[in-house]
C-alpha cells in the first residue's frame, strides 16, 4: 500500500460521487526525422542542467540560518526514483540535473526524545533548476522572549487613557498591573487613546536589551488614523464569525498585529509615519462535519490600508459553482485506486486571479512517524504517486491524525510559476517580513480536512 491508501479515507468521508477518468501521466514516444544533409556543422552539445538548492530548518530563538542535511530525490513523470543525493553540511547542494527528471523533493528527518519526525517538500515540473532556500518546520519552537513593561509613569499622567499592543486587547490604564509583551520583533508600536478617541497616538519602541521598557506620555508622539474596518468584504452583519488581523510593517519587520473580532469591536488606528505599509487580512471559517472527519473551509483577502485609513477592497474567492466543481474533482481523483496518480486536479477556471496551489498531507504512523508533505503547484496539475526509495518507507499499512490542507492562492504576481514559487519560498524563510509585495491584493481559499477527534 503507498500514499495513496491516505487519501481514501477522506475521499470516502466527502461522500462525492466518483466520475470521470484520470488524466494519467504517460509518455508519449516519438522518432525525430533524421536529414541526410552533410554541409551543416554539428549543434555544440548543450550543458546540461545544475540543480541547485539549500535546506534549513526554522530556528524561532535566533535569526542565523540553521541548515540541515536533506536526501533529495529526482523523480520521474511518474514519480518513481531517477536518482537521490544529499545536501552538505551547510544544506546546499548543487549537482547536474539527471536525465529526465520532471520531479524533485527533499526529505529532512529529526528525533525528538522518542518520536521521529519526517518532513517532505516536492517540487513538480522543475524546469529552472536554481530553486533558492527551502525551510523545514521541524525544529521545537522557543519561548518567546517576553519584555517588562513599566506602566507607572504612564498611568500617573493619562489614568483615564487606554494602552493598545501590548496583548490582543486594550489595557487600561487607570488601574495598571504588571505586564509583559513577547519580543516578536526588535522594534514594535504601541498606542494609546481616550475614551471617546479624540486623542489616539502612538509611538515606535525598542525591545533589546535586558531592562524593562518604561513608558510616558511623551513617547507617545505620532497621531493615529483611524481604518475604516467596516468597509471590508466579511466585517458587515452577515458575518459574525469574521475575523480581522491589522498588520503593520517597515521595511525590515514586523511592527504591529491588532486581532479584531464582534467581541471587541473598540476602533482600530494605524501611525503612517512609523510603518510603511499595513494590510489587514480580513477571513470568514466555516466548519463542517463529515462521517469521521472535520472539514473547515476558510476565505481570506487581504487588503491594503491607504495612510487615509481606507483599505483598498481586495475581491475574495468565494465557493461558486465553478470552485465546487474543481473541488469534486480533487476529492474524486484520491479515490481512483486504479490511477498512477495521487491527485488530479484544475482550479485554473475558478478565477482568472489563482495562480497557486498548495497541499499539505499530515498523517502519523509507525515506521516514519510524524509526516509533513508540501507541495506547491500551477493551478492545473498531476500529482502521481511517488516513491522515495529509503528515505521515506511508503509501504505503510496504517495512518492516524490524516490531515489534508488545501490552498487555492491568487497572489500579487504576474510572471512565470517558477519564479513566484522562489518568491514564495523566499516569503517562508522570513522575507515576508521585509517583501510584502506578494501579499498586495492577495486571496486565498483553504481546505483543511482532519479526522475527528
Amino acid at each position: 500500500m503507498k500514499f495513496k491508501a491516505l487519501c481514501l479515507a477522506t475521499s470516502a468521508a466527502l461522500a462525492l460521487s466518483a466520475c470521470g477518468g484520470s488524466s494519467n501521466d504517460k509518455p508519449v514516444t516519438s522518432k525525430e526525422q533524421q536529414t541526410t544533409t552533410t554541409t551543416s556543422k554539428p549543434e555544440p552539445e548543450k550543458p546540461t542542467p545544475v540543480f541547485s538548492v539549500a535546506a534549513t530548518l526554522i530556528n524561532d530563538c535566533s535569526a542565523v540560518p540553521n541548515p540541515t542535511v536533506a536526501d533529495v530525490i529526482f523523480h520521474s513523470a511518474s514519480g518513481q526514483v531517477i536518482a537521490s543525493a544529499k545536501t552538505g553540511e551547510d544544506g546546499k547542494l548543487a549537482q547536474a540535473l539527471p536525465e529526465n527528471t520532471h520531479h524533485v523533493s527533499l526529505v529532512t528527518k529529526a528525533i525528538g526524545g522518542q518520536t521521529l519526525d519526517t518532513q517532505l517538500y516536492t517540487l513538480l515540473d522543475v524546469t529552472n533548476t536554481d530553486y533558492g532556500t527551502i525551510e523545514f518546520d521541524l525544529k521545537p519552537s522557543c519561548d518567546c522572549a517576553m519584555k517588562n513593561v513599566d506602566l507607572s509613569a504612564l498611568s500617573a499622567s493619562q489614568p483615564d487613557y487606554y494602552i493598545s499592543g501590548l496583548v490582543s486587547e486594550e489595557i487600561s490604564l487607570r488601574d495598571p498591573k504588571t505586564v509583559e509583551l513577547c519580543a516578536e520583533s526588535k522594534n514594535t508600536i504601541l498606542h494609546i487613546s481616550n475614551e471617546d478617541y479624540s486623542d489616539v497616538r502612538g509611538g515606535l519602541f525598542n525591545l533589546e536589551g535586558d531592562g524593562p521598557l518604561e513608558l510616558t506620555d511623551d513617547a507617545f508622539n505620532s497621531q493615529g488614523v483611524r481604518v475604516n474596518i467596516a468597509a471590508l468584504p466579511f466585517s458587515n452583519e452577515n458575518y459574525p464569525k469574521s475575523r480581522v488581523f491589522l498588520r503593520s510593517f517597515n521595511d525590515s519587520e514586523e511592527l504591529s498585529t491588532q486581532i479584531i473580532t464582534k467581541r471587541y469591536l473598540r476602533h482600530k488606528f494605524i501611525f503612517p509615519d512609523l510603518a510603511t505599509t499595513s494590510y489587514a487580512y480580513n477571513s470568514i471559517t466555516e466548519h463542517t462535519v463529515l462521517p469521521g472527519f472535520d472539514m473547515y473551509t476558510s476565505s481570506a483577502a487581504i487588503n491594503t490600508i491607504a495612510d487615509d485609513g481606507q483599505p483598498a477592497i481586495t475581491e475574495p474567492l468565494l465557493f461558486n459553482s465553478a470552485f465546487q466543481n474543481a473541488f469534486e474533482q480533487f476529492a474524486q481523483s484520491m479515490a481512483e485506486q486504479n490511477s498512477g496518480n495521487l491527485f488530479d486536479y484544475d482550479f485554473s477556471g475558478v478565477d482568472p486571479r489563482v495562480n497557486m496551489v498548495a497541499i499539505t498531507l499530515l498523517w502519523e504512523d509507525t515506521v516514519n512517524g510524524n509526516v509533513r508533505w508540501e507541495v506547491m503547484s500551477k493551478p492545473k496539475a498531476v500529482i502521481p504517486d511517488f516513491e522515495f526509495g529509503t528515505s521515506v518507507n511508503t509501504n505503510i499499512t496504517t495512518v492516524e491524525g490524516i490531515e489534508i490542507n488545501l490552498d487555492v492562492a491568487a497572489l500579487n504576481f504576474s510572471g512565470e510559476f517558477d519564479a513566484l514559487r522562489q518568491e514564495f519560498q523566499k516569503g517562508n524563510v522570513g522575507n515576508i517580513y521585509t517583501d510584502t509585495s506578494l501579499l498586495k491584493g492577495a486571496a486565498i481559499y483553504s481546505f483543511e480536512i482532519k479526522e475527528s477527534q
